[in-house]
């Protein structure tokens, strides 16, 4: 078993104070710490907020059960109680902030699978020393939500993403954009971050418009040109597509006209619009494949050149939104200065007698 504070006392005492939660990264190779150790490591934690990452990590890890059993068990407790503490604090903490991010992802990242990317990015926020809170779920996972998810392969160059902090990061927006650069990997590349306020909608539900090229190869260039030619002159273009008739399975006919707006060559690529909305995020892929005769998997190489995101309902009636902070102010004063109403007992009347 290693001991953790003998760890901690034999590093160099100059150096910066080696944060709790990579200490806990680095005993799990190893083994839990001591049951003094283990105390004070959940103290750090705690004191550093960072015991639900930390639990999480666990989770991750798969750590041997029956050596960190005692650990997992005090170590769920403290989240326990602080998760109550966190919540009933959330919505009214003056500290924290809510980060949007405008991201680029090309391979290796376009990859990943939505969960993946999510990931990914939360894994950069944090390794840029940024104080990346826990979401209010039953397992709190980092508080990272992405805008309009991209199809599996698709490359992005102006997507979107939420994260939510539990203070500021103290840094102008050039500066923060450059510190997340610098911890970004391969295939990710942050454009711009901004704080935005708390009541502001997440941007996810912000998303309207996906703006979409593909390089068509060059011997499939003829027949596609005709292809799209021929989708253009017609008025529908109906495919069938699975889903429900009247409650059940079966077959439904879509018409794709209004679904692909503004289909046009640019140089080598075809471009194209789709509207990001209930009942309008299938992949553009299984739209396009139909009008050009292509399977979907014969469609490599898409690229979402920009999300278009609406106005902020939310911003725009900011005065509604605000939380009333000056209204908490004024009752906590009051309640701290006292009353000034004063109670007069009057004994003149003559006692009530009953019966």
């Amino acid at each position: 078993m290693v001991d953790w504070m003998a760890m901690e006392q034999s590093a160099p005492q100059s150096g910066p104070e080696v944060p709790s939660l990579q200490l806990l990264q680095n005993l799990i190779p190893s083994g839990p710490p001591e049951a003094k150790a283990g105390e004070a490591l959940l103290a750090r934690l705690e004191g550093e907020q960072q015991l639900e990452l930390a639990l999480a990590l666990l989770r991750q890890a798969r750590p041997d059960a029956e050596r960190w059993g005692g650990f997992l068990a005090e170590l769920k407790a403290a989240v326990a109680r602080s998760r109550v503490r966190r919540m009933s604090l959330w919505q009214v903490d003056p500290r924290r902030r809510t980060l949007r991010l405008c991201f680029a992802v090309r391979p290796p990242g376009s990859g990943l699978h939505p969960p993946a990317l999510l990931a990914l990015l939360a894994r950069l926020l944090l390794d840029a020393g940024l104080p990346l809170a826990m979401g209010l779920e039953k397992h709190p996972r980092p508080a990272v939500q992405l805008g309009h998810p991209l199809p599996l392969g698709a490359s992005g160059l102006c997507e979107w993403a939420d994260a939510v902090l539990r203070e500021g990061p103290g840094l102008a927006p050039e500066a923060l954009t450059d510190l997340l650069n610098a911890h970004a990997p391969d295939g990710l590349e942050v454009l711009q971050s901004v704080l935005v306020p708390n009541h502001a909608s997440k941007v996810a539900e912000l998303c309207r418009v996906g703006r979409w090229s593909w390089p068509c190869p060059q011997d499939l260039r003829e027949a596609a040109e005709a292809r799209v030619a021929a989708f253009l002159a017609a008025e529908t273009f109906e495919i069938e597509k699975p889903g429900k008739v009247e409650g059940h399975k079966g077959a439904r006919r879509l018409d794709l006209r209004p679904l692909l707006e503004g289909l046009h060559w640019e140089g080598p690529a075809l471009a194209f619009s789709t509207r990001i909305g209930p009942g309008q995020a299938a992949n553009p892929r299984k739209f396009l494949a139909p009008v050009l005769a292509l399977e979907p998997e014969a469609i490599q190489g898409l690229v979402r050149t920009q999300v278009e995101l609406a106005e902020d309902p939310r911003l725009l009636h900011e005065d509604r939104f605000t939380p009333k902070l000056h209204n908490m102010f004024e009752d906590a004063v009051m309640l701290g200065a006292g009353s000034n109403i004063r109670i007069i007992e009057d004994d003149d009347d003559p006692p009530l007698r009953l019966g």
